[in-house]
């Protein structure tokens, strides 16, 4: 699918709730922007070829982060496109060099409190556990370029979402590839605690940095492409909206602590979201999200944390 001019959409299915997006790049030289959730990936292999083309076409992949959906397919595609150069920056380098390490590191820390919720611990080891590490060809960071021809993409570090996220700006046709940093609001993005920010290395302050430093850039904005979601056609509104809904939620939960007094991290995921949850993948997901967010309240002094409860800071 055509978005704009030499850039194409190829989506497909992840083993979450909704689709990856994968976008790529057809000029003189040629990119995808992250891969897929697929091993062996024939949904990108069967949109590459209504455009024409074939794996052996593409010059660079470059990765956003590390999340699953984003990487899958990743060492499928350096085995079987020799000299194609996979570029990201030296954390996601680091973690792709490592990454069967510290897929383990975290399965031998998963959280107590969801191992008890049934199948969850197999579906995620599942997932994670035949994905091969890869090294990458070159690192790139905050105000690299890459020319492709008559586009140049340029980088941008927005870390928030996860510690090691990074953009790709478009100047000449003011495209904005965002990854997970900024996603679509729609039913593919199901997530209640917006914005999508995990505490495995998500942190709200630096997301709020990185919303601010992409809203004051000095080039204009006209589409952002994000991995998830919907195209967001209004990139200003978008961010002013995360701007003011980051704040919402933080106070949403000062609110609840200050009404309802101290709660455990599973009690304010039920509060927060109206709905009983318990011992569900979503309750999981939630408890994530919900866990970064009182972070960042810690972080600011506004909640102590005595035990596995959580106080308002009087």
């Amino acid at each position: 699918m055509e978005i704009i001019e030499n850039i194409y959409l190829i989506q497909s299915k992840t083993p979450f709730r909704y689709p990856m997006k994968t976008y790529f790049i057809d000029d003189e030289k040629t990119c995808l922007i992250d891969t897929s959730a697929e091993e062996n990936p024939q949904t990108l292999i069967q949109g590459l070829k209504t455009l024409g083309k074939s794996l052996l076409d593409i010059d660079f992949i470059l990765i956003t982060h590390v999340h699953l959906e984003h990487i899958r397919s990743l060492a499928y595609l350096k085995k079987h496109i020799p000299n194609c150069q996979i570029l990201t920056s030296p954390r996601n380098a680091d973690y792709l060099a490592n990454y069967e390490k510290y897929t383990q590191a975290v399965f031998q820390n998963f959280p107590g409190e969801f191992k008890d919720i049934p199948g969850l611990f197999d579906f995620y080891y599942n997932l994670f556990s035949p994905v091969k590490s890869v090294q990458v060809d070159a690192e790139i960071k905050e105000g690299d370029t890459l020319s492709l021809g008559n586009l140049t993409l340029e980088v941008l570090e927005t870390p928030g979402h996860c510690a090691e996220e990074i953009s790709f700006y478009c100047k000449e046709n003011k495209v904005l590839f965002s990854g997970d940093f900024i996603v679509g609001n729609d039913r593919e993005t199901w997530i209640a605690i917006n914005p999508i920010m995990h505490d495995y290395g998500g942190n709200r302050k630096k997301y709020l940095t990185s919303l601010s430093k992409i809203a004051q850039l000095e080039e204009k904005i006209d589409l952002i492409l994000p991995a998830h979601g919907s195209i967001i056609t209004n990139p200003k509104e978008k961010i002013e909206d995360l701007l003011t809904l980051t704040p919402k939620a933080h106070n949403k939960v000062l609110k609840l602590l200050e009404t309802r007094g101290p709660k455990t991290l599973p009690e304010l995921v039920e509060l927060y979201s109206g709905r009983q949850l318990k011992k569900t993948m979503k309750f999981y997901h939630l408890s994530r999200l919900m866990r970064a967010l009182l972070n960042y309240l810690l972080e600011e002094d506004q909640i102590i944390q005595q035990e596995d409860r959580y106080f308002l800071h009087k």
